[in-house]
C-alpha cells in the first residue's frame, strides 16, 4: 500500500504542488507566498495522516485505523468504508451555542472506525473551493471568518479540536461593523490539524510586530489571535462611493501569520446575488400572475 489513493490522482495532486512551490518564489518580495497544500505526515504503516484530492472543490480523504476517529461539522461527509459509525457530539449547551454564533453547525458530528480493518473517511466542502489545513500544534489558537470550519484530526495529540465562538479582536466598534469579520469569529484550538475550505487562490503572511497592512474586506480566511483589526476609510466621498471598495479598508497589525483568499462566499454572493422570484396575489385564483 504505497499510496492511500489512487497513483494517478497521487501524481496529479504532486505535480500541483510542485508547480505551486515554484510561483511562490515570485511573492518573496512583498512577504506574501502563496499557499500550497503541505505533505501530511505519515503514520506507522507508511499511509498519509490525509490526502487533499483535487485541484478545485476538493475532497479530503482520512485513512482511520480501527479505534481512530475524526470529526466534522454536520453534512460534511462525502463517503467513508462500511465499519466508520457516526455520532453527534453535544459538548453542551455553550459548546452548541458557540458553534451556532460562530457560523457553524448546531452539532459536531464524530466518525469513528469501529472495524477490525483499516477504513476511511471523506468530507467535502459547502461549496467550491479548497482545503486549508492548519496544524494546530504551531498555533494556541487561531481565528477563522464565519463559516470556515470542515474538519479537523486529533491522532498524535489525542486531544479534539475545540471550535466555538470568539470575539472580534478589535477595540473599535466601527472595526466590528466593517472590517469584513463582524462582531463573532470562528474560534479554533487544540487538536492536531483543523480544516478549513476558502475560495480562489489562498496566500499567507507573516506580520512583524507593528507591521501594518490594509486588505479587501472580504478577502480574509484566518489570522492568528495575536493579530489586531481595525478599519479605514478608503478615501474622500468620490472613493467611497465610486471606487467600488467600499467605505472602509480593514487594517490588520502584527505580529502573527494571516491567511488570505482571493474569492471568498461573500464575494461570490455579491457577484451571483440570490434571485428573488416575485408572485402575484389576487386574481381569478390560478398561478397567482406567474409569468411563462
Amino acid at each position: 500500500r504505497d499510496s492511500f489513493i489512487t497513483p494517478s490522482i497521487n501524481y496529479q495532486c504532486y505535480h500541483f504542488q510542485y508547480d505551486n512551490r515554484i510561483m511562490a518564489k515570485q511573492l518573496l518580495d512583498t512577504g506574501f507566498e502563496l499557499w500550497v497544500p503541505p505533505l501530511a505526515p505519515e503514520k506507522d504503516d507508511g499511509l498519509p495522516t490525509f490526502e487533499i484530492i483535487g485541484t478545485d472543490a476538493q475532497f479530503i480523504q482520512i485513512p482511520l485505523k480501527p479505534g481512530e476517529k475524526t470529526s466534522c461539522m454536520s453534512g460534511a461527509m462525502a463517503y467513508m468504508s462500511e465499519h466508520v459509525k457516526m455520532a453527534v457530539k453535544f459538548g453542551g449547551l455553550k459548546g452548541m451555542f458557540g458553534r451556532i454564533v460562530g457560523g457553524g453547525s448546531l452539532f459536531l458530528v464524530e466518525y469513528t472506525n469501529e472495524g477490525s480493518e483499516d477504513g476511511y473517511i471523506s468530507m467535502t466542502p459547502d461549496y467550491p473551493g479548497v482545503i486549508v489545513p492548519i496544524d494546530m500544534r504551531q498555533y494556541e489558537e487561531v481565528y477563522a471568518v464565519r463559516d470556515s470550519y470542515l474538519c479537523s484530526l486529533s491522532f498524535e495529540t489525542g486531544v479534539d479540536t475545540n471550535v466555538s465562538a470568539g470575539m472580534n479582536p478589535t477595540s473599535s466598534p466601527w472595526a466590528c461593523c466593517f472590517s469584513g469579520v463582524g462582531f463573532i469569529v470562528q474560534s479554533i484550538k487544540q487538536g492536531d490539524y483543523s480544516f478549513l475550505q476558502a475560495q480562489g487562490t489562498v496566500i499567507i503572511k507573516t506580520l512583524v510586530e507593528g507591521e501594518e497592512i490594509l486588505v479587501d474586506t472580504k478577502s480574509i480566511l484566518a489570522f492568528e489571535t495575536s493579530i489586531k483589526l481595525d478599519v479605514r476609510k478608503v478615501g474622500g466621498f468620490a472613493a467611497m462611493c465610486c471606487a467600488g471598495e467600499g467605505a472602509f479598508n480593514t487594517v490588520l497589525t502584527g505580529p502573527g501569520k494571516i491567511w488570505m483568499q482571493s474569492m471568498s462566499i461573500d464575494k461570490l454572493r455579491s457577484v451571483f446575488p440570490p434571485r428573488v422570484v416575485q408572485q402575484g396575489g389576487g386574481g381569478d385564483g390560478g398561478d397567482g400572475g406567474g409569468g411563462d
